[in-house]
């Protein structure tokens, strides 16, 4: 099957990759993405094709599937696709989670931060990141557009660490679908959307592995970050 991913109609951002993941799902063998008249309601024209080269184009790679630039193909998932992949999973439908397609980074401790113009009050404090960060030797990922960086390489860099930070935003929940540790903090800014996908507040993404990956619903302050790396260092985590 090819499966189309319409930039007229969808969104060029990381929920490309709830798309996806119901696509292979349900039989894809390739993605075609059709970036010819893309819809601009959230951003200009340029920057979503400029999102398209950085996100949708290299995106189904980390499923193993090849992709190309086109028109043809069907639609083989119900949309909103957030919805329609929690509703898979509370199903007892499966996906093959995402994975690196180069060699696993060496950083101990990831930090992605969020720093964009759309949405800004849900932007990471950097301030109380950084301090973090410098505390537990951690790599700081910058957000793509004040340092980009390949969705490759942000991927590999997920997968060598021993836990990657986040506040809820499309890298975070790229890294959930994948078998690497998350911490992703301020879920609670995302509720509404999270609601609309049948996630209640105070629940977990429900294929997040038990142990490994963790929604937070708590302001990323300092003193909460803290607090919460001292708890997973314990395993105390595990309780909550």
């Amino acid at each position: 099957m090819r499966a189309l991913y319409d930039l007229g109609k969808m969104i060029a951002s990381f929920n490309f990759f709830e798309w996806l993941l119901l696509a292979q799902a349900a039989g894809a063998k390739k993605i075609v993405v059709n970036v010819s008249s893309p819809k601009t309601n959230k951003w200009e024209k340029e920057t979503v094709r400029r999102r398209a080269r950085s996100i949708i184009l290299p995106g189904p790679a980390l499923a193993g599937l090849p992709v190309e630039i086109g028109e043809e193909g069907v639609q083989p998932v119900s949309l909103p696709a957030s919805a329609a992949l929690v509703s898979h999973w509370k199903r007892g439908g499966k996906f093959r989670r995402l994975e690196t397609v180069k060699p696993a980074g060496n950083e101990r401790y990831t930090v992605t931060l969020r720093n964009t113009q759309r949405a800004n009050g849900r932007n990471s404090d950097e301030d109380a990141w950084r301090v973090f960060a410098d505390e537990i030797g951690a790599r700081v990922i910058e957000d793509y557009d004040v340092v980009p960086i390949h969705l490759h390489q942000r991927m590999a860099l997920y997968a060598g660490a021993e836990m990657n930070f986040f506040v809820s935003n499309g890298p975070a929940i790229l890294c959930s679908f994948t078998e690497y540790p998350c911490m992703i903090f301020d879920c609670h800014h995302a509720r509404g959307s999270l609601k609309a996908a049948c996630i209640g507040e105070w629940e977990q993404y429900p294929w997040m592995l038990a142990g490994k990956q963790y929604a937070i619903w708590e302001l990323a302050t300092l003193e909460n970050i803290r607090r919460y790396f001292s708890l997973w260092k314990s395993g105390a985590i595990n309780d909550r």
